[in-house]
């Protein structure tokens, strides 16, 4: 949002008085705004797009969309694609954090998550932004954005490029993969001209090759072709994208509409890092009341938030208590060993499953499977008298956990209570978490959906 904007939709300025355009957040964007604002706010800009360049917009983007404003314009003018930010942490003024990896349908009630029900759903699907590292940003340990953006160092390294587009092109990706690049303009061609040719020439190279370039209108339309609700989706770098040797990660994300997930690779070690859950009742945080500061969160419905949940230790990089998820053989008597891996991951897909399997070095290997619905974890080839464990770490504090009560794992945020099931397992509520040990047969589940 601009001045003039405000100006020709009857709305006060509440920027600076001297700027044409105020950065933050109650004024930059729809949430600073009371719905009806918002609205008129909408039409104001589709009416001067079409007066200056002859039709209406047919994609929108801005770091921060609100579900009113996305369905208004949907709704009103039949928007072939929004975009808006990736998961980041405090910058320009907000968090945002939990919302879905890549594309999907938003619901109503919440712009950042994606629609269970038809009725709940707004008809344009989003496209995250940027082509965010999707090993690395997560524990927030980079001094500025990991994405495509040429300006960033990410964004000039050639061996990040590659395997982002690699792993674009040609590994698992479940029903459909995306990358968006290019520079917001205010930082100069140049800053941006050498590693945004540089990209432009390796685009070009793929051409054909695993990868269709062609508009963001043109993607949203393929999209909802394709798709009535959002599809399965992933994103599997299973090598290191900055090619570091010492200590490289590799990382996999499953996302549906019901959830993410993601099972991360430090090393020899393997854990699940995040799993965020969806429902169509869980409110925007600022969907009617505007929001007045700037510096604010929005976050979604964490089951295990390997950021949030960590202890600042952690935070700054060294050693502490990290929220997690450990995989770990329980003994007869309880006591339980963390898995490790030997040799690297294979990751397959068939239909809307993805599957993980690790290669144990103490015998046997894990093997994970996520589903639309619900994920599965069990053990190939270990002995029989021991079972497999998922044990929760995190700090309690800071967690969204409540209580273990029967087959489910119950948690609240912002008093939206919310939980996961468990099949084939029993949990225990630990000083630290949770300690999930499965049956003597089958697969432990995590049942992921929310009932509505």
């Amino acid at each position: 949002m601009n001045r003039k904007f405000c100006d020709d939709a009857g709305v006060a300025w509440r920027g600076n008085p001297e700027w044409e355009w105020d950065y933050h957040v109650p004024v930059a964007y729809g949430i600073g705004y009371t719905p009806d604002e918002r609205r008129k706010l909408v039409d104001t800009a589709m009416v001067t797009f079409k007066r200056v360049i002859g039709h209406h917009a047919s994609t929108v983007a801005a770091w921060n969309l609100d579900a009113i404003t996305m369905a208004h314009l949907s709704d009103n003018y039949e928007i072939d694609a929004f975009g808006i930010c990736r998961d980041q942490l405090a910058t320009d003024g907000y968090t945002i954090w939990g919302g879905p990896i890549a594309a999907y349908y938003p619901n109503r009630n919440n712009g950042w998550s994606p629609a269970l029900e038809a009725k709940n759903q707004i008809s344009t699907p989003v496209f995250r932004l940027l082509g965010q590292d999707p090993v690395y940003y997560y524990d927030n340990q980079i001094p500025q954005p990991d994405t495509m953006e040429p300006v960033w160092a990410s964004g000039r390294s050639e061996t990040f490029v590659d395997a982002f587009l690699e792993m674009t092109a040609h590994a698992p990706t479940q029903s459909v993969a995306y990358a968006q690049l290019g520079q917001e303009n205010s930082f100069g061609w140049p800053m941006m001209r050498k590693a945004y040719l540089m990209q432009m020439d390796k685009l070009a190279q793929m051409r054909g090759k695993g990868m269709i370039i062609e508009t963001m209108a043109e993607t949203g339309r393929r999209f909802k072709r394709s798709f009535k609700s959002t599809p399965t989706q992933a994103q599997v770098m299973l090598q290191d994208p900055f090619g570091h040797h010492d200590s490289p990660e590799r990382t996999v994300w499953y996302q549906s509409k019901h959830y993410r997930v993601n099972l991360h690779f430090p090393g020899d070690q393997f854990y699940l890092r995040d799993i965020h859950v969806y429902d169509d009742r869980f409110p925007e945080q600022y969907q009617t009341q505007p929001v007045r500061q700037h510096g604010i969160e929005q976050r979604m419905l964490a089951a295990l938030d390997g950021y949030h949940w960590s202890d600042d230790e952690v935070h700054a990089g060294r050693a502490g208590i990290r929220a997690l998820g450990r995989f770990a053989l329980i003994d007869q008597h309880g006591n339980d060993t963390t898995l490790a891996m030997i040799g690297l991951p294979t990751v397959s897909e068939a239909g809307a499953t993805l599957q993980t399997n690790v290669h144990l070095s103490a015998g046997g290997h894990l093997v994970s499977e996520f589903r639309e619905r619900e994920m599965e974890f069990r053990l190939i080839g270990a002995p029989s008298h021991l079972r497999l464990g998922l044990i929760f770490d995190w700090i309690a504090d800071r967690s969204a956990f409540q209580t273990v009560s029967g087959d489910r794992l119950n948690f609240s945020f912002r008093n939206f209570d919310y939980s996961v099931g468990i099949a084939n397992g029993v949990g225990t509520k630990t000083a630290r978490g949770v300690s999930i040990v499965a049956g003597k047969r089958g697969a432990l589940r995590l049942l992921a959906a929310q009932s509505s």
